[in-house]
C-alpha cells in the first residue's frame, strides 16, 4: 500500500501559510486556527446544507460520521498545543535543560533516536511529542509547574476535560459508541451503549471550553519562559542585533492570536528594551 503523497498546490495559499506560521511559531495561536477550522468545517457538514437530492437518513449517517472525526481532530490539536508549547521552548534556548534530565516521563529510547534518520526533527520534539500522559490534567499541570512554574489547568477545569478526553476515546477507539464503564466515568447514565452526536454545537462549546486553557498557556508559561531567559542574561548588555531572535521566537511562542486570519505580531527592539529593562528590575 502506497501512503498519500500532500498535494503541492493548495487553493488557500495564502491562509496555509499563515496557519503554517502559527504552528512553527506559536502553538496556541495555532490551535485557535485549527479549532475555528474545525468549528467551520462542522457546520458545514450539517443537515441543512444537505443537497436536496441526498438520501437525507444515509446523508445524515455520514454527517454523523465526519462530526465525530473532526471532534477527534480538534481534541489532537489540543493535546498537539499542550506538547508543542513545550517542545518549542526547548529548541529555542538551553534554560530549562536540567529540569528535563531527571523527570521520568521524559524518557529518550534508542529506537526513537534512530528513527530519525528517516524524518528529521528537533530536539524538543525528539524529548517531547512521544510521551504519554498529556491526556491527564493533573500530569499536564505537574509537567508545566516543574518545568515553567505554572499550572495551566484550574481545577475547575478538570472534571469537565476529563469527560472530553473520555469522550475523544470513545471516538477514537469505539467509532463513538460509548461503553457502559465510559458512560460511568462521565457521570451519564444516559449515553451508555449509544453513539454520541458531536455536531457543530457540541464542537463549538468543547472549543469554547479550551480556549482559555490555550490563552492561559500562552500567558502565564510564554511570560515565564521569557523572563527565565532574560533572568539568565541579565549580567550581559542590552544587545538587540545579538538576542533578536531568540527573543523574537520567545515572545511569539507567548502569543496567543484568537483570530484565524490575523497574522502573526511583529517584535520590535523597543519591545525588547522594554523587557530587558523589566527583567533587570525584578531580578
Amino acid at each position: 500500500m502506497s501512503f498519500p503523497v500532500p498535494l503541492t498546490w493548495e487553493r488557500d495559499t495564502a491562509e496555509s501559510q499563515r496557519d503554517e506560521k502559527k504552528r512553527l511559531y506559536s502553538p496556541c495561536s495555532f490551535f485557535f486556527s485549527q479549532g475555528q477550522a474545525l468549528i467551520t468545517a462542522a457546520k458545514y457538514f450539517s443537515d441543512e446544507r444537505l443537497a436536496d437530492n441526498a438520501s437525507g437518513e444515509v446523508a445524515k449517517k455520514h454527517r454523523h460520521r465526519i462530526q465525530l472525526a473532526l471532534f477527534g481532530q480538534m481534541m489532537a490539536s489540543y493535546e498537539y498545543m499542550l506538547k508543542d508549547f513545550l517542545a518549542r521552548i526547548i529548541d529555542i534556548v538551553d534554560v530549562f535543560d536540567q529540569k528535563l534530565i531527571k523527570p521520568k516521563w521524559v524518557n529518550v529510547d534508542t529506537e526513537r533516536i534512530l528513527s530519525q534518520r528517516v524524518a528529521q526533527t528537533t530536539v524538543g520534539s525528539l524529548l517531547i511529542h512521544p510521551t504519554l500522559g498529556w491526556q491527564d490534567p493533573d500530569q499536564v499541570n505537574e509537567r508545566y509547574q516543574s518545568v515553567l512554574g505554572n499550572k495551566i489547568i484550574l481545577p475547575s477545569e478538570i472534571p469537565t476535560l476529563n469527560r472530553l478526553w473520555i469522550l475523544r476515546h470513545s471516538v477514537a477507539h469505539n467509532a463513538g459508541f460509548v461503553t457502559s464503564p465510559d458512560a460511568g466515568r462521565i457521570g451519564s447514565a444516559g449515553i451508555s451503549e449509544k453513539v454520541i452526536n458531536t455536531d457543530d454545537d457540541f464542537m463549538r462549546q468543547a472549543f469554547e471550553f479550551l480556549k482559555p486553557i490555550a490563552e492561559r498557556l500562552a500567558d502565564c508559561c510564554g511570560r515565564s519562559a521569557l523572563q527565565q531567559w532574560l533572568n539568565s542574561t541579565v549580567d550581559l548588555d542590552a544587545n538587540y542585533d545579538r538576542d533578536h531572535s531568540i527573543y523574537e521566537r520567545l515572545r511569539l511562542i507567548g502569543t496567543y492570536l484568537p483570530s484565524r486570519p490575523e497574522s502573526l505580531p511583529e517584535f520590535t527592539e523597543q519591545n525588547y528594551l522594554a523587557d530587558r529593562t523589566k527583567a533587570n528590575a525584578s531580578s
